[in-house]
């Protein structure tokens, strides 16, 4: 009977190592497996940011100066910096138009300060879901009328074409 619990316990003892050797077998394949396989990512493209003409807040006059206001819109996801507004001269005459009853105004007697509020640009926020980011910008005393305008410049309206830049 001795001899029975004796074998029985090596039995049970023999049972255990063989469990606890498989089970760290398994244990070690989980923690050294060897896998491979590919990725890739991308940037997305950024569209410009879309500015619409700006219009003076006030009517201009001779040696006066007047704020320019305008909305811009961004159809990107990211939010977009503008650092600086600048005239663009590619578009009417030399930047500006004048509506059409006051088509004699001379408009080179019309200026416009690049504007960069104050070095830290303007911040449009991302699109959100279907909705276009937007912002409106008022650029203080942006467009001046020199003295030499031509009485053909009363009561006109005007138009300022820009151009954002980083």
């Amino acid at each position: 009977m001795a001899g029975t619990i004796l074998k029985n316990a090596f039995l049970g003892l023999l049972l255990v190592i063989m469990t606890l050797s498989a089970l760290g077998g398994i244990a070690a394949a989980v923690w050294s497996a060897v896998g491979g396989g590919s990725g890739a990512a991308g940037t997305g493209t950024t569209v410009a940011v879309t500015l619409s003409p700006g219009t003076p807040s006030t009517s201009l006059y001779p040696g006066g100066q007047t704020n320019v206001v305008l909305s811009v819109s961004n159809s990107n996801v990211a939010t977009v910096r503008i650092g600086s507004l600048t005239l663009d001269t590619l578009r009417g005459t030399g930047g500006f138009s004048v509506d059409a009853p006051h088509a004699a105004c001379v408009l080179s007697a019309v200026t416009y300060t690049t504007q960069t509020n104050g070095t830290t640009g303007w911040t449009v926020p991302g699109k959100v879901g279907t909705v276009n980011g937007s912002l409106a910008i008022t650029l203080t005393n942006a467009v001046a009328m020199s003295t030499s305008a031509v009485s053909a410049c009363q009561g006109a309206t005007f138009t300022v074409f820009l151009i954002g830049a980083p």
